[in-house]
């Protein structure tokens, strides 16, 4: 992404004390006392929207903040709870889930955020339910989806214009989300896409949030040009019911993963500057656990401030939250070997938030641009309205939470003056399990103890909860110009690998990440560059074999006889050169094979893990004390085509390791793979003969 900012605008995370005013990076004369007088007014004001909650909070809605405070703040009561929405609301069976319920329940100690009518509940219906799961499994669920209903809103037509008359009388704006995770099929994207279309269609609803990734299936990360293609084509006609819809409704976009950033920038950018939405008002959120999120913060700026100055007549706004997706990051860089794209670190999150925030709430950069500051950090709230009201630019800010997670706090903002917009998921019932993963998201990231939601509870200004969040916050505010802005993820397939040491031990080899721009590009070289079949020529007759058959028995004696360090060096040797032929490999897979290169990629990395653990594991076979390794002398690897790197690889380094010479034999539709394997293995040093082909 760090490539394309720097082609479209200012590169993504620049020298942080250089924004493009020339005033430093906030844009505006600020000396640290008026910073430290803000922070300290911040903190002041914190304090007295607290003091305010308490009395003109509700009986219910206190109920409800202890109920949510109890699931997040008791590590027992959140993991039974994902369990119980796991395993008792997701299964359609209705005897599968009383069976569930009832081994969740029967001898366990229940959650203490539950009240005494819930417990008793829960124990009536696991000894009921294996009995009668059709009459009490309804039940439960029902009881279930009542207790996080605050936080899910029932998209039923009649129950979601209750809801949102009862939130416009209150004073609240809504943002409805129609909850929805990355589509399998188009039939499923599809139906989302009509129900954005209804949602836009009602006179009720006039703010909805979107994710590409729930509109359009199957996005590759890697057709890049392609998906994106199909999602401006799916999002067209939205933008179209959005801008004729009486009034206008207005479309934001969400990004839910770091793979879906660039896209869905891209995507933004593309629709509002086409000519038939010129005058289309639309917005897009930006994660700020993302380093990257400053530099696409600048890009958007400054791309529809020009915009604007050259005839555009729409508005955007830019949403700012935090993001709740790092579970599902970290997941995805430990299994494909990358660095987390996210900050390692909830302060270094909070201090680009701040950074964010004061790099934006200028009178110029505001000038077509609106905030939206979506947080219920109650400091980084005050902050921002304090930083805003300094500069003149408080019409161009909207404070913004998620429906029924601080309700007692956006009450007293709301009563304040401030304007709220509350993002307000919804779901229909027969569809709750979609509304799963959303709800796993909120426990789990509410139930770290860094999150300003676990402790907004027993927030007292005269406590000590509330004097360890503001010196998080005081700290935030401070280092909100020297945290890392550079994109924590900079894989270049273009450039050469460099050698690993086998001194450091075995680590898994990394698969290619499609998120960035220079991979796609060498992917699409080495996919399109003309192909050829084997180069070694193939042993046809008896003869031919025989000599081969020799060569690795000639081999195999001296090399059982190397100090096994020898054979784990020359094994990370040959590693190095699979790692050097990745795009050869590659290539090979995609036209022999017929594999993607989503496929062939990651079966690389395993070849180069299988050099570099069967490397490792040839040196501990000397320390057995109660056995005698000898080795087989001379294997035959014939793998199959499906796998036609991974499997020959993993065969032969096997072989290598445990002092044996190995002959690979390739599937007779997947030559080449095999081949490069072998030849990897010749320009690594192995011996003459000790691997035939």
């Amino acid at each position: 992404m760090a490539v394309r900012i720097a082609q479209d605008g200012p590169p993504a995370g620049g020298e942080p004390g250089a924004g493009p005013s020339g005033k430093g990076c906030n844009g505006v004369d600020l000396d640290g006392s008026e910073s430290e007088l803000l922070v300290d007014e911040a903190v002041t004001r914190v304090a007295r929207w607290l003091d305010a909650a308490g009395p003109t909070t509700s009986r219910r809605d206190r109920a409800t903040a202890r109920r949510l405070a109890g699931a997040v703040s008791d590590e027992p009561g959140t993991a039974f709870a994902i369990r119980f929405v796991d395993r008792v609301i997701r299964p359609e069976d209705p005897a599968t889930a009383a069976r569930q319920l009832a081994s969740l329940v029967n001898g366990a100690e229940l959650p203490s955020f539950l009240a005494p009518v819930d417990r008793l509940l829960l124990r009536l219906g696991a000894r009921m339910g294996p009995r009668l799961p059709r009459l009490v499994m309804p039940i439960a669920q029902r009881r279930m989806r009542s207790l996080v209903g605050h936080l899910v809103v029932d998209s039923a037509p009649a129950r979601l214009r209750a809801h949102l008359e009862a939130r416009a009388a209150e004073g609240f704006s809504i943002n409805v989300n129609l909850l929805g995770e990355a589509v399998l099929g188009d039939a499923e994207a599809r139906r989302r896409h009509q129900a954005v279309l209804e949602a836009l269609a009602r006179p009720d609803v006039d703010y909805v949030s979107v994710k590409v990734s729930s509109l359009v299936a199957q996005l590759s990360p890697w057709d890049f040009d392609g998906s994106l293609a199909r999602v401006t084509a799916a999002l067209r006609p939205l933008l179209r019911a959005a801008a004729s819809a009486d009034p206008p409704a207005f479309i934001n976009l969400d990004v839910e993963e770091y793979h879906d950033l660039e896209l869905t920038l891209r995507t933004f950018r593309q629709l509002l500057e086409e000519p038939e939405f010129a005058a289309v008002d639309a917005g897009i959120a930006l994660q700020a656990y993302l380093p990257d999120s400053f530099g696409a913060l600048r890009f958007l700026v400054d791309w529809h401030n020009r915009a604007a100055a050259n005839g555009r007549r729409g508005s955007i706004k830019i949403r700012l939250v935090k993001g709740a997706n790092l579970s599902m990051e970290r997941v995805n860089a430990a299994v494909h070997g990358w660095p987390q794209a996210p900050y390692a670190t909830k302060a270094e999150t909070d201090a680009n938030y701040k950074r964010c925030l004061d790099w934006a709430l200028t009178p110029e950069r505001t000038a077509s641009v609106r905030i939206g500051v979506a947080t219920h950090n109650l400091f980084d709230v005050a902050w921002a309205e304090l930083l805003a009201g300094r500069r003149g630019v408080r019409d161009r800010v909207e404070f913004e939470m998620l429906e029924g997670m601080a309700p007692a706090q956006t009450a007293a903002l709301r009563q304040d003056g401030r304007s709220v917009l509350l993002y307000t998921p919804t779901v229909a019932e027969e569809d709750f399990d979609v509304a799963i993963s959303y709800l796993f998201r909120r426990l789990e990231e509410n139930a770290s103890k860094e999150n300003f939601i676990r402790h907004l509870i027993e927030l007292d200004p005269t406590g000590a909860a509330f004097a360890d969040e503001a010196a998080k916050f005081r700290a935030a505010v401070a280092t909100r110009h020297s945290v890392p802005a550079l994109p924590r993820r900079r894989q270049n397939r273009s450039r050469p690998p460099q050698p690993a040491e086998p001194a450091a031990g075995f680590f898994n080899e990394p698969d290619t990440d499609p998120a960035l721009a220079n991979n796609r590009v060498w992917a699409r070289q080495i996919v399109s560059r003309p192909w050829r079949g084997p180069g070694t020529p193939v042993a046809r007759s008896i003869g031919e074999v025989d000599e081969v058959v020799a060569a690795a028995g000639a081999a195999q004696a001296g090399w059982a006889a190397r100090p096994p360090s020898e054979r784990r060096d020359l094994l990370w040797r040959v590693a190095d050169e699979l790692a050097r032929r990745r795009g050869d490999l590659v290539a090979a897979m995609v036209h022999e094979g017929h594999k993607t290169v989503a496929e062939a990629d990651p079966e690389v990395s395993e070849a180069i893990d299988f050099a570099r653990w069967y490397g490792q594991r040839a040196v501990e076979f000397v320390r057995r004390e109660l056995a005698r390794f000898e080795p087989f002398g001379t294997v035959l690897v014939v793998p199959p085509w499906n796998f036609p790197v991974a499997i020959p690889a993993g065969g032969v380094f096997a072989a290598v390791a445990a002092g044996s010479a190995a002959i690979l034999k390739p599937a007779p539709e997947t030559p080449r793979c095999a081949e490069l394997v072998a030849r990897c293995c010749w320009a690594a040093g192995l011996p003459a003969g000790l691997v035939g082909f």
